[in-house]
């Protein structure tokens, strides 16, 4: 959460592995972090947060979630889920990170990727695929990772979802660069971190990173392709990823 409003990727970062615990009738009472949920690193109210994007399994088959490394802060604090801080925090921020970066204005660029890996306590919290709905019902469901080649590409139905701006769905082609991709669904203060997903096949390919002009539209997103074979080189917490699959 290191740079400015409205000319920064940080745009949307709102300035300011145990079995789960059973209830009571044999119900699952853990906190659900979901695709576009907010996080923050606070237990108190705060003035913003950031989204996440995913929740899956490593190769050692920790739980853990993925969201924007602009929004990291300093790699050992812990992790509450927005407008659920009174049941305690569900995770704890991991090394497993690139910030991202940007241009001398603020806006986000090609040369490094965007990402941090969150370690989520599985007493406390489980994943889901599945985001909440919006008001007409649409809802990002992350199936797979998709894979798309530089330059622009076809993926139809296209929706995003974050804590701010709840999910949101446009139609068009995506501008595919290194690490970034462009499209024209913008998101608000609040969303970095969050997923965009092409609706038709589930598949999640992008993470919400900020603005910046080009030919396609103002959106950024990381690459989630980008972001996974980043954690498997790194080799460490992440690595490995996969999707959960409940919604």
């Amino acid at each position: 959460m290191r740079r400015g409003f409205a000319l920064s990727a940080a745009t949307f970062a709102f300035v300011l592995a145990t079995p789960g615990i059973a209830a009571a009738g044999g119900g699952d009472d853990r906190v659900v972090l979901r695709p576009g949920d907010g996080i923050t690193f606070s237990a108190e109210p705060v003035p913003g947060w950031c989204s996440v994007a995913a929740v899956g399994r490593d190769d050692a088959h920790r739980l853990v979630a993925i969201t924007a490394g602009h929004c990291r802060q300093d790699g050992s604090s812990q992790i509450w889920k927005v407008g659920e801080q009174h049941r305690g925090p569900v995770g704890i921020e991991t090394d497993v990170a690139s910030t991202g970066s940007v241009d001398p204005i603020g806006f986000p660029t090609d040369e490094a990727p965007d990402y941090a890996v969150l370690l989520l306590d599985e007493t406390k919290v489980r994943g889901s695929n599945t985001s909440l709905p919006n008001d007409r019902g649409e809802r990002v469901v992350l199936e797979s990772i998709g894979s798309l080649q530089p330059g622009g590409s076809a993926v139809g139905v296209q929706c995003a979802a974050g804590r701010t701006n709840g999910v949101a769905c446009t139609s068009g082609d995506v501008l595919v660069d290194s690490n970034l991709m462009s499209s024209a669904l913008l998101m608000k203060p609040g969303d970095s971190g969050g997923p965009l997903a092409r609706a038709d096949t589930g598949e999640w390919i992008g993470l919400s990173v900020g603005y910046r002009p080009t030919g396609r539209g103002l959106a950024a997103y990381q690459r989630a392709d980008r972001i996974v074979e980043e954690i498997d080189a790194q080799g460490g917490v992440g690595a490995g990823f996969t999707l959960v699959d409940t919604p």
